[in-house]
């Protein structure tokens, strides 16, 4: 108690979780949540004031602007975002929502805050893209449960935008469960099959769905993370579904 009286009027610029996610989806920052519980079920315990005292360290206010804040305590986001049900920690998500990692915050103070938001910046970093040698077989068993990514391109701005939202951290997550393929020519066999005109395009295309309905979207000019993020969620929902129903 001695301490949490002992703690600055200063804070991170807390906002609802949904309102960080939206506002993560446009940007390259992780959304940082705060769970303050107490580390046991005796009534009597608190939750961690070092945890709020390090929060409100000069060394850390100057680092707020690196990430979206949300602080948590109901049981109901507890459990969205796969937090520990006890103790003091930070849990760093993704615009979906998805954890990228568990620090515990119950000890330690601004030096391991500080740590803390080093090693979550480290965890959520842009990758290349695996972009596939050749194009793929489209009814291969190789492609099975992965959504094909067709991108013609060029060497103007708004491609490398796109290249870049490809890489995105937000993106990069799901790399492995897509196949990439791109293209430089609009003349060639794959784009005169999907009827491209101009670059940059982005076909995405799932192999699981029936003949003439696999490309689930097609989009061209520049891209942001958020737009190739809403066909890959539309993919893999739909995947996951067919797997609960044993299809």
């Amino acid at each position: 108690m001695a301490l949490a009286a002992l703690v600055a009027p200063i804070s991170p610029p807390w906002v609802k979780l949904d309102a960080a996610l939206a506002a993560a989806s446009s940007t390259d920052k992780l959304v940082a949540v705060f769970v303050p519980l107490p580390a046991t079920d005796n009534p009597e315990d608190e939750a961690s004031a070092e945890a709020e005292l390090a929060l409100a360290s000069k060394a850390v206010a100057a680092r707020y602007g690196e990430f979206f804040w949300v602080k948590v305590n109901d049981a109901a986001t507890v459990k969205r975002i796969d937090a520990p049900a006890s103790g003091t920690n930070m849990v760093f998500v993704d615009p979906d929502g998805v954890s990228v990692g568990i620090w515990p915050a119950q000890s330690g103070g601004e030096k391991a805050m500080l740590r803390t938001l080093d090693d979550a910046k480290k965890a959520y970093v842009a990758k290349p893209v695996p972009w596939s040698d050749g194009e793929p077989d489209e009814k291969g068993d190789a492609v099975k449960n992965r959504l094909i990514v067709y991108a013609f391109l060029d060497d103007k701005e708004a491609s490398e935008k796109t290249v870049k939202a490809l890489e995105h951290p937000w993106v990069a997550r799901d790399h492995g469960r897509l196949v990439c393929v791109r293209k430089y020519v609009l003349d060639c066999p794959l784009a005169k099959r999907f009827k491209v005109t101009s670059t940059p395009t982005l076909i995405f295309f799932d192999p699981s769905m029936k003949e003439g309905q696999e490309i689930i979207e097609r989009k061209t000019g520049a891209f942001t993370p958020r737009m190739i993020r809403a066909p890959m969620k539309k993919c893999f929902d739909r995947l996951k579904k067919r797997a609960l129903e044993g299809k």
